[in-house]
């Protein structure tokens, strides 16, 4: 740690000062420096924010996909309104509640693709289309973008509403 080092001399002068030389060493400081610049350069690495990726489509004819492959979530103010195929082959229609945080549109989304996995489909080759509506928030759109990565659906997109779909959510058919 600190020393201090006095010169050894046969005889004592009492009328003089002694000058002494004081070695302090540094080792538990650097020690200490290098433990804290490695805390803060693993902390830095391992904070590093991530994003969403969202590829949005190309320009050109839109893509024909097949009724069997597709789920429409529809978004409203509270509620989320899920169909499969296309509205106008009268679909089977599921409603969830997206204020009560549970899982209801993600058991919608697993049992569709287990539906397709059971028809020997590829249950990668999902489609979600995602609408949101007027009254929705971004909140709700988050919820369902998350939804699609926990239930590792590859393909889903944002579409606009259409004049069935907002009829759908107003109750009307």
């Amino acid at each position: 740690m600190a020393e201090i080092n006095t010169p050894e001399h046969g005889k004592k002068h009492a009328s003089k000062t002694i000058a002494r030389s004081l070695r302090v060493d540094m080792t538990p400081m650097v020690d200490l420096g290098f433990l804290l610049i490695t805390f803060f350069v693993f902390t830095a690495v391992v904070n590093k924010p991530t994003a969403m990726k969202f590829i949005l489509p190309a320009e050109g004819d839109p893509t024909h996909v097949p009724v069997t492959k597709t789920l429409t979530v529809l978004l409203d103010q509270t509620d989320a309104v899920c169909y499969e195929g296309f509205l106008h082959d009268n679909p089977r229609i599921h409603t969830v509640n997206m204020t009560a945080g549970g899982n209801e549109l993600r058991d919608i989304i697993t049992a569709k693709q287990k539906a397709l996995g059971a028809a020997r489909i590829s249950p990668d080759s999902l489609i979600v289309v995602i609408k949101p509506g007027e009254n929705s928030n971004y909140r709700q759109l988050v919820a369902v973008l998350d939804e699609m990565m926990i239930c590792d659906v590859k393909r889903h997109a944002l579409g606009n509403m259409e004049p069935g779909d907002r009829n759908l959510l107003n109750g009307k058919p």
